[in-house]
């Protein structure tokens, strides 16, 4: 089987699930009908690992907003900006909500027990396995299998079954990783994807193994802004160079591929709604694999869409990233790594994207209204750069 086939005949079955879980919970919300708001005490409780990150505070924001759980963000470490941004949603949660959001620091990824405490009484938990650069991990994920990696991977993953499994409550257990690979195993010509890539997309099926109930919701590999912190603190950013902050500009739509390669997007505001939805139809989601994205746009498509939006008619052009360059730079920043990582795997054909084009997508917003590129741009301010302004 060629590439193409495989990638195609793949995108068409996840179509299919996607739109066979988003009927069944729609029949489910009619037959339902509006559902009053439950007491807080009432309320079952959510467990998210890992919410000083970017993504998965933006799990734990969208379902509180939901007013349909109770969550308790566990983190590491306390008195970082991250976990500041925690302690202000917490004040704000409390002023109409007391008891929705609670906060868990001291939490190590590693350690069995800890887990065991900060998923007790929990009825869910978000599952963020990493194996980034990090004060629990340390170690370096952007190699071929560094020393460590793997079993640094899996110690978290068996510290979270050890925990799971002491607590009874938890019936449900949802992670966040990579587009399901399509081509590997199937395509002749397909390469083999980065070791952390397929250490991810193993741990659904492990858990399962395991008597856990686990839903993987797939999104993809780029954020709107990836190298920004999160949405709410742009200010914030993971690097000092120009890569690390959004550079587009009149004459300019950056990318790291070519122009007309198709990638899919997503808004971590869109990754924490899905999140919600899981939760509160199990009977939907429970053992399933589920794919969404905030958009499938091609460099080309993306100029198009700012060219669009634009309140003064301002150009852009698709400008890409010398591949030479990017891997130069990768030998002297790491702020490069994963853009480079990302452009490897996709270009060199190991895999394919979940959706063809932004049409796929119209399922998702039968529940859940996309954070579109066209949003994402007046969400930078891109819709008022005026033509010949630095």
């Amino acid at each position: 089987m060629d590439r193409d086939t495989a990638v195609r005949l793949g995108q068409q079955a996840i179509k299919l699930k996607n739109k066979r879980l988003i009927d069944a919970v729609l029949k489910l919300q009619q037959e339902r009908g509006v559902q009053p708001e439950n007491p807080v005490a009432e309320l079952p409780l959510i467990a998210v690992t890992c919410s000083t990150g970017w993504e998965c505070y933006a799990v734990v924001q969208e379902l509180t907003l939901t007013r349909k759980f109770r969550v308790r963000a566990l983190y590491r470490t306390e008195g970082t900006k991250a976990a500041k941004r925690l302690e202000t949603l917490l004040a704000e949660t409390e002023k109409t909500h007391p008891g929705l959001l609670t906060l868990h620091p001291g939490v190590d990824m590693f350690s069995e027990e800890k887990l065991t405490e900060a998923f007790k009484d929990a009825s869910g938990v978000v599952l963020y396995v990493t194996a980034n650069e990090s004060r629990a991990g340390k170690i370096d994920n952007h190699g071929n299998d560094p020393v460590g990696g793997r079993p640094v991977v899996m110690r978290q993953v068996m510290a979270m079954i050890g925990a799971i499994k002491a607590n009874p409550s938890v019936k449900h257990a949802v992670t966040l990783t990579f587009p399901v690979d399509k081509v590997r195993g199937l395509a002749a010509d397909g390469p083999e994807a980065p070791w952390w890539i397929q250490q991810r997309l193993r741990v659904p099926a492990f858990l399962r193994g395991q008597g856990i109930t686990t839903t993987c919701l797939h999104r993809p590999a780029y954020y709107y802004g990836m190298h920004r912190v999160d949405y709410t603190d742009t200010a914030e950013i993971r690097g000092s160079s120009k890569l690390a902050t959004n550079m587009i500009g009149e004459n300019n739509m950056p990318g790291i591929m070519e122009e007309h390669f198709m990638v899919n997007w997503v808004d971590v505001r869109d990754v924490g709604k899905w999140v919600g939805t899981i939760f509160e139809y199990p009977e939907v989601f429970g053992n399933e694999d589920f794919s969404i994205a905030s958009c499938a746009l091609t460099g080309a498509q993306r100029v198009d869409v700012a060219e669009k939006v634009s309140k003064h008619g301002t150009k852009f052009a698709f400008k890409r990233f010398p591949p030479l360059l990017v891997k130069f730079l990768s030998l002297v920043t790491k702020e490069v790594i994963y853009p480079l990582r990302y452009q490897q795997w996709y270009n060199d054909k190991a895999n394919g994207y979940d959706f063809a084009c932004d049409e796929d997508l119209a399922d998702l917003d039968r529940i859940h209204p996309r954070w579109t590129f066209e949003k994402k741009l007046v969400d930078w301010g891109i819709d008022e750069i005026k033509p010949g302004q630095k």
